[in-house]
């Protein structure tokens, strides 16, 4: 078992905390707790007049971006909190088939993750500890997919929407901290519950089944092992670049299903000035029960851009 949470160790380091560097620290003798939160806007605009021989174009983005963490150590116990927020959304200038423009609107990213994980440090090893945890994940927005009417405007059709998936994991296991900004967690009794709370996308899409949950039946369970780590990096003159990386899979144990369902959350960064950043943000998500059978089970979403930075 050291010998699989060593390996952790050359390649990541935590997301929990926003930035190491800044966080904000209250101690007294028992207990120190380490918090901070990243807020980030991106927008951007571009437009053609209608005469551009290479198509014409306009379109708007603006996306918003949340990263939150709040950790406590006292002597032993450790209790770690991460929040992640990301929301976007592109508007394009269109026409219809009679020459006359519209607006369509649709979502480019919209993600909520919240993880909590409660732990007990072995007295023989100081890095190594048992731990309890906690994870959800799910989106705030409605999802849509779009076909054309008659005219050529947009024809929206929900597919998703809040809790619809939704997805929570319970673990049980050991996490190694091998150094403040370094952890792998392996949690040997995980409960994955994956929510259908909108019961009208079965009649809407036409499916019995949606992410293993039956019609009617609302949430599937399932048991298996959790693995997790993450890790972050401030480097260059003054800590001006950030790359930061979390991992989550779920390997369920019914022998008919031995896929490794994952999770990979990145981010790049670059300061430009205090408030002034470049940024890249990927969610990259492997789950062959949010796809149809036959296609592709990656699925990624991401946002590249210039944006506002606020660090409290």
């Amino acid at each position: 078992m050291l010998t699989l949470l060593a390996i952790s160790h050359l390649l990541f380091q935590p997301a929990a905390i926003p930035n190491v560097s800044a966080v904000k620290k209250d101690s007294t003798a028992s207990r120190v707790w380490v918090y901070g939160a990243d807020f980030k806007l991106n927008f951007s605009l571009a437009s053609t007049s209608q005469n551009w021989t290479a198509g014409a174009g306009n379109n708007i983005t603006v996306t918003g971006l949340v990263n939150a963490a709040a950790n406590l150590t006292k002597e032993r116990l450790s209790w770690d909190n991460t929040l992640k927020i990301n929301i976007g959304l592109v508007s394009s200038r269109q026409s219809d088939i009679f020459g006359e423009g519209f607006w369509s609107n649709r979502k480019n990213i919209d993600n909520v993750f919240f993880d909590s994980k409660l732990g007990m440090e072995f007295e023989e090893y100081p890095t190594l500890s048992m731990y309890g945890g906690l994870n959800f994940q799910t989106q705030l927005l409605p999802g849509y997919t779009y076909t054309k009417d008659a005219i050529g405007r947009d024809v929206a059709t929900m597919t998703t929407s809040f809790l619809s998936q939704g997805q929570t994991q319970f673990a049980l296991g050991t996490e190694n901290k091998f150094h403040k900004n370094y952890f792998v967690r392996l949690g040997y009794v995980t409960l994955k519950q994956t929510y259908v709370i909108n019961q009208d996308l079965y009649q809407i899409r036409n499916q019995e089944v949606i992410a293993r949950v039956k019609k009617g039946e609302y949430l599937d369970n399932e048991f298996g092992m959790q693995v997790q780590m993450g890790g972050s990096k401030n480097f260059g003159p003054k800590d001006i670049y950030s790359a930061k990386m979390n991992y989550l899979g779920f390997l369920p144990y019914q022998t008919d299903r031995a896929l490794l369902d994952s999770r990979i959350d990145m981010s790049l960064s670059a300061r430009l000035t205090k408030h002034l950043n470049i940024n890249y943000t990927l969610i990259s998500i492997f789950d062959k029960d949010l796809v149809k059978p036959g296609t592709n089970a990656w699925q990624n979403s991401w946002v590249f851009g210039i944006g506002y930075f606020y660090h409290i």
